[in-house]
């Protein structure tokens, strides 16, 4: 018997591998018979057969030579022209039957797609009633013998649901199967462990990367809003490569510097741990160690790369990833080759970004109207004043103020953007690759900013034994931004414009009047400042990746990862020095030029070295169980240089490098860190009969960050769950009850810190008394506790996992509880110690977030309706709070760098601002306060303001009836409460796709709701104009832009005289009275609802019809139309709410959200 079966192993010699639907082989026999062919099909794949003998026994012997093909197409052709037919049943198990067919049998030919129109392989058809039966192969191609040609036949396949299909006499269909919830089949990686999303205990959500391919962004980041629930991402700026903010079931970062410097809104929220195929890399150490280009760094991925994106929000996903899973892990894989031929896929879009709405202004003829009438209306008949009026508003007929220019049209333009992907890939026995090359290039749609990528990714995996596997990445990518000017400079007409955040030229307190007439000179200025400077930005990333897959025997494998991904951001800038003719205009002299160099390498080497074993057993008939070990060891290393140099009085401009410039005006630093994490990694799941199932893990961290005290963080996790639907007492519910899941965890993952070097005091170098060099101790750094070490996430989850209606309903819900503990916090120092902080783990600083994390997918058609619906809702609802401060409970303030005043107090919100409430405008004497004692009305400015008519009215919280922001009669808070909270209550997305025939069209809407932003461009405007004028600086109120007064019921002294009942909304606005600082952000004026609803993107695609394609010798072919950012609606008044910073302020000076419109194509062949 060992004898047979050695020779029918030489003679049929096959190969396998799994796709996605169904297992395939290669097979080559000759002159066997097909009892012989079948046993060695069983040898080798999961498949098994049942047949009588007998039934064989007449048989011919059968030859085959087929390559990557499904079992049961094989098998198909192996019984061909026989009268035996088949059966397909759970776990593989195929059954024979025989008996000839009648006369009457009639022969149906079909194929089957999806939702887009793809292929799908391995649909099991057979007629209804009967136990016979084929599969569909790669092309989706089937055919079958039925009996009844009025019959009807069903189709089952998994991930798609189960369809059945009347045949009314036809003899050639065209099927289209709706997909099911793929997370039931979906498999995910959990820290180094594999598990199928059926029998998983973790909190995981997870897309596929065709529901971002083509979608106008340099990167992936800004494409899973809405999709995703659990995740909150704002896209707060236009620029073409910027990172959007992205958070996981609620922000955990506190200001490590209360109390002391302005609170930055770059590093205020906690960002994700990325793992890129197995690769682990958090950006946060790229841009705080070495980004010189601002550029984003997961935008050197190219989106149609992705072959899959989840996102792991609990503890048993993310305390495996240890000290970087804290705040969530997104896991990203990239595609592979599947097909047995070389399959190539061209894929080009092309469109334009127009400019959104912008900010609201009034211009010419208007603004006059409405600067005359507010100084007419204050002035009050004083002859006095009026004659102080400046001459550009009284003299209408001058050219140089007869003007209506709306500076915004100057800055912006209608763009560019283009993409182009080329693909090739394949299998076989022996490899399977995949090559990508793509191009992408988008203007921003302010002058002198956009993104040029081009990048190429290899994946290679190679079968070198039928033990040993090898999987081989590379991968290269190079980021070409121009990103406008950097400095503030004198801007048109002589008025100083000052740099915003992401370097745009809009300002929104200081942009000119619409009256003034924009002069050659001006004109001149704008071109140098934004066609003549330079300032380029290549960010270079290079990645490669080894993996060895040994399989030791059945049960065990042994996987070795080493990898290097390693980025350089690199900035050259120049400013000529003729770039500012208006200087040049009114000072006759030309401004110095600049040069500066900015060079930064990160490079991050990873090795890991696994043992993977995973056993089923029974245990009487009854009791099925299956075990999964890992066990795991990690080494981390990450490397950041940097170097700069700048200079001003460059010789030439010609030479727009730092070379050549005087000493004087030279400088240059540098800087070198190095960390090293050391990490084991332990993790076991196991089920009973697949519907009991434990997880558990635990990880040790060593960080060279920390001390020797404290160099190892210990991070444990469980999870528990229960597929509720397998138990024998839920028979009753098979009818609408598909598949329940119970799920519950609870564990704790880490973090460190951001500074290399975070336990140790710095010393820097600086001259001494005698002007020597010497190191000395770096008094502003502070000093820190050689006991520094993690910080600690600790996270409950309880979950459901629920499908109904013939899995036409799908819902995915989560209660989580996660605190935080143990961030590393800067306290202030007495000044006499001679530093001025000290650095420590605030063990009594617990952050904690709640909430709610639920998606609902519904099916909304019956399966066989031809047009197709599928609704998808991701709700995520987070309640974040300070659950305890250090030093007592004790409450910090900390300003932000717009004056914002942030509160730290128990029972809070992270971040929540702290201001006096604005309650409305006194509009007479009689509705001001009186104090009882005193018979004096109310004041503000401890006691320096009494209150008038046309003030706005602040809440006197301490009731001393005096209104200020600090220190009152020994309140340090003064009349300041908590007001807006920046955090969002809830965000989430609702996505809509509809197919009928070769059309489909897919709608995502995002909408963010209970979030409070402030409005400190408008706050800008007002103070800037009318805070503290004069009768002699009224020149600055005629010659700046002015806010739009249309619609602003603001008090008024003539229409008070005239009418007692008369009710203002909005405090006065004279221009002849001296303010106290009513227009500054320290009240809620200028607070608003920064909810919003926004329809994402709408796309609208073709597929054109097989017969047509296969005449064109291609493979497939559509076209596409893709509208971004297409509508918001809202309530604030900000053109978009999304455009606010991490702490919920509108400056007016981030580069705003465009509108872009792409067509594109994709080509296979």
């Amino acid at each position: 018997m060992r004898f047979l079966s050695f020779l029918l192993t030489v003679v049929c010699t096959q190969a396998y591998s799994v796709g996605l639907s169904q297992e395939k082989i290669s097979l080559e026999c000759r002159d066997v018979t097909l009892k012989q062919a079948l046993t060695v099909i069983e040898s080798k794949s999961s498949y098994r057969f049942l047949y009588h003998d007998s039934s064989f026994s007449s048989l011919a012997n059968v030859s085959i030579d087929v390559r990557n093909k499904p079992v049961l197409s094989i098998v198909d052709q192996l019984i061909a022209g026989s009268a035996l037919h088949y059966r397909v049943l759970e776990n593989n198990l195929v059954v024979f039957g025989e008996g000839g067919y009648q006369a009457t049998d009639s022969i149906i030919r079909g194929k089957i797609t999806d939702e887009k129109g793809e292929p799908v392989a391995g649909v099991s058809v057979h007629e209804s009633g009967t136990k016979g039966g084929t599969v569909t192969n790669e092309k989706g191609e089937f055919s079958l013998r039925v009996k009844d040609a009025n019959g009807t036949i069903e189709l089952s396949s998994v991930g798609y649901i189960s369809q059945r299909v009347k045949l009314n006499k036809r003899l050639v269909l065209s099927i289209r199967l709706t997909a099911q919830d793929s997370k039931m089949t979906d498999v995910i990686v959990v820290g180094t462990q594999s598990q199928s999303m059926r029998t998983t205990t973790s909190a995981v959500s997870t897309i596929s990367g065709k529901q971002i391919e083509n979608l106008p962004a340099p990167s992936f980041d800004q494409l899973i809003q809405g999709r995703l629930s659990g995740i909150n991402v704002q896209v707060n700026s236009g620029e073409p490569g910027t990172a959007p903010s992205l958070v996981v079931r609620g922000n955990t970062r506190v200001s490590q510097n209360i109390g002391g410097s302005s609170l930055d809104a770059a590093r205020a929220l906690s960002g994700p741990l990325y793992v890129i195929d197995g690769i682990p890399v958090n950006p946060e150490d790229i841009t705080n160690s070495i980004d010189a280009t601002g550029t984003n760094y997961l935008a050197g991925l190219n989106v149609n790369d992705i072959e899959t994106i989840s996102v792991q929000k609990d503890a048993t996903a993310t305390a495996a990833w240890g000290s970087r899973g804290a705040n969530g892990v997104i896991y990203i894989t990239t595609k592979r080759g599947r097909s047995s031929k070389p399959e190539f896929r061209l894929n080009w879009y092309s469109g334009l970004s127009v400019k959104p709405e912008l900010l609201p202004t009034v211009t010419g003829q208007e603004e006059r109207r409405q600067k005359l009438d507010l100084l007419k209306a204050y002035a009050d008949g004083n002859v006095s004043l009026l004659r102080l009026i400046p001459q550009m508003l009284t003299d209408s007929l001058n050219p140089a103020f007869n003007n209506a220019t709306d500076w915004q049209g100057l800055f912006y333009r209608n763009a560019y953007v283009h993409n182009a992907d080329l693909s090739m890939a394949a299998a076989n026995d022996f490899v399977n690759y995949r090559l990508s090359m793509n191009y992408y290039n988008e203007e921003g749609i302010i002058r002198a900013f956009g993104i040029q990528r081009y990048s190429f990714r290899g994946n290679f995996d190679f079968k070198l034994s039928s033990k040993l596997n090898a999987q081989f990445i590379a991968g290269i990518s190079r980021s070409d931004r121009q990103r406008g000017r950097k400095y503030t400079n004198r801007s048109l007409n002589g008025t100083q414009a000052t740099t915003n955040d992401d370097n745009t030229p809009v300002s929104g307190a200081n942009i000119p009047s619409s009256m003034y007439r924009l002069t050659s000179f001006d004109s001149l200025n704008f071109d140098g400042l934004y066609d003549k400077l330079r300032n380029q930005n290549v960010n270079n990333q290079y990645t490669a990746s080894l993996t060895l897959n040994y399989k030791v025997f059945h049960d065990l494998t042994l996987v070795s990862q080493a990898s290097m991904d390693a980025t350089t951001s690199n900035k050259d800038y120049f400013q000529p020095s003729n770039i500012d003719a208006v200087a040049y205009q009114v000072q006759q002299v030309l401004q110095p030029s600049y040069a500066e160099s900015d060079r930064g390498t990160f490079t991050n080497y990873f090795l890991s070295n696994r043992a993977n074993y995973a056993k089923s057993f029974h245990t009487g008939e009854n009791f099925e169980h299956h075990v999964t070990f890992t066990a795991s060891q990690q080494f981390n290393r990450n490397i950041a240089t940097f170097t700069q140099s700048s200079g001003y009085n460059v010789p030439s401009n010609d030479i727009q490098v730092v070379s050549g410039v005087p000493q004087s005006s030279l400088g240059a630093n540098s800087s070198y860190q190095a960390a090293s994490l050391l990490s084991y990694v332990g993790q076991m799941q196991y089920d009973l009969n697949g519907k009991y199932i434990v997880y558990v893990s635990d990880r040790a961290d060593a960080s060279s960050r920390f001390g020797t005290k404290s160099k190892w963080g210990k991070f444990a996790a469980g999870g528990i769950g229960w597929i509720l639907s397998d138990e024998k007492f839920m028979d009753g519910t098979r009818g609408w009850l598909n598949y329940l899941k119970l799920r519950a965890s609870y564990g704790q993952s880490g973090n460190q810190s951001d500074d290399y070097y975070a336990p140790y005091n710095s010393y820097t170098l600086s001259g001494t008394y005698t002007g020597s060099p010497a190191i000395q101790p770096s008094y502003t750094n502070g000093l820190t506790k050689d006991n520094l070490t993690w910080t600690s996430t600790t996270q409950k989850d309880l979950g459901i996992d629920l499908n109904l209606f013939s899995n036409r309903v799908s819902i995915v819900a989560d209660v989580y509880d996660k605190l935080s503990k143990s961030d590393y916090f800067n306290f202030n120092l007495p000044f006499f110690t001679g530093y001025q902080s000290i650095s420590f783990n605030a063990t009594d600083l617990w952050v904690s977030n709640r909430g709610l994390d639920l998606t609902l997918i519904t099916h909304n058609l019956p399966a066989h309706n031809p047009i197709q619906w599928t609704t998808t809702l991701n709700l995520s609802y987070n309640k974040n709070l300070i659950a305890h401060l250090p030093n007592g409970n004790r409450t910090f303030l900390q300003d932000d760098y717009y004056g914002v005043t942030r509160i730290y107090s128990v029972g809070q919100p992270v971040y929540r601002m702290f201001q006096m409430q604005y309650l409305g405008v006194y509009n007479n004497y009689s509705e001001i306060p009186v104090n009882p004692l005193t018979g004096q009305r109310i004041t503000y400015f401890k006691g320096n303001h009494p209150v008038r008519p046309g003030d706005p009215i602040w809440k006197d919280q301490n009731k001393d009836y005096d209104v200020w922001s600090d220190e009152d009669n020994g309140d340090t808070h003064g009349d300041r409460v908590p007001t807006g909270n920046p955090n969002p209550l809830f965000t989430g997305g609702f996505v809509n796709d509809l197919s009928y025939k070769n059309f489909y069209l897919s709608v995502v809407c995002v909408f963010t709701w209970k979030r409070d932003i402030i409005n400190t461009f408008r706050e800008g405007q007002f103070d800037n104009i009318f805070d503290f004028p004069t009768v002699s600086t009224l020149y600055d109120f005629a010659s700046k832009r002015l806010p739009s007064l249309s619609g602003l019921n603001y008090w008024r002294p003539d229409q008070q005289a005239k009418d007692p009942h008369y009710r203002a909304t909005f405090p006065a606005l004279n221009p002849f009275s001296g303010h106290y600082y009513e227009f500054l952000p320290f009240s809620t004026m200028f607070n608003e609802d920064g909810s919003y609803f926004k329809i994402k993107n709408i796309v609208l695609g073709y597929r054109v019809p097989e017969a047509v394609v296969k005449r064109a010798k291609l493979n497939g072919l559509r076209f596409y139309g893709v509208i971004d950012n297409l509508a918001t609606f809202k309530k604030s008044s900000v053109p978009d709410p999304e455009a606010v910073d991490n702490l919920g302020v509108y400056t007016g000076g981030l580069f705003p959200l465009p509108r872009k419109f792409t067509l594109g194509l994709e080509i296979q062949f």
